[in-house]
């Protein structure tokens, strides 16, 4: 049997050749010791493209000046990375989106219950039953009815 490391190795070499999305990983999980707490809670990673590091910020004001300190976050993401892993950064509003430095908590999905009509079945015999009509509304019986 083949050792299973060497598949998945090779199957994770095509997916991130250079390993730059481990590496952008572990910037976001390590955003705060790179930026420092109080830079970290001003603004956050979004995402990157190409050489571009994308930043999230909550308001215009924070956003202004952080455009303006934004080659100094690169120097010190690069700094982290030990090379020149992005050229630029660039700073937008976050308009409700997640950063990736924080971990997102979905609410699950709250279904209702659907409640038995007190005349249920009652009907089928003021309808035709070669209908399209009769057999929506054998379906609609029927589902109550396996419930029960």
């Amino acid at each position: 049997m083949q050792n299973a490391r060497q598949p998945i190795n090779r199957w994770l070499d095509r997916l991130d050749p250079d390993g730059s999305r481990y590496l952008f990983n572990g910037i976001c999980s390590q955003w705060e010791q790179i930026v420092g707490p109080e830079v970290a809670q001003m603004v956050s990673p979004l995402a990157r493209k190409n050489k571009t590091l994308i930043l999230g910020a909550e308001d215009n004001f924070v956003l202004q000046e952080f455009t303006f300190m934004s080659q100094e976050i690169v120097d010190r993401v690069n700094e982290f990375c030990g090379s020149v892993f992005f050229d630029k950064a660039h700073v937008e509003l976050l308009k409700g989106r997640t950063p990736l430095d924080q971990i997102q908590v979905l609410k699950p999905a709250v279904k209702t219950k659907a409640k038995k009509p007190p005349n249920l079945g009652k009907l089928g015999d003021t309808v035709p039953s070669d209908s399209p009509v009769w057999r929506v509304y054998r379906q609609y019986v029927d589902f109550f009815n396996k419930k029960a």
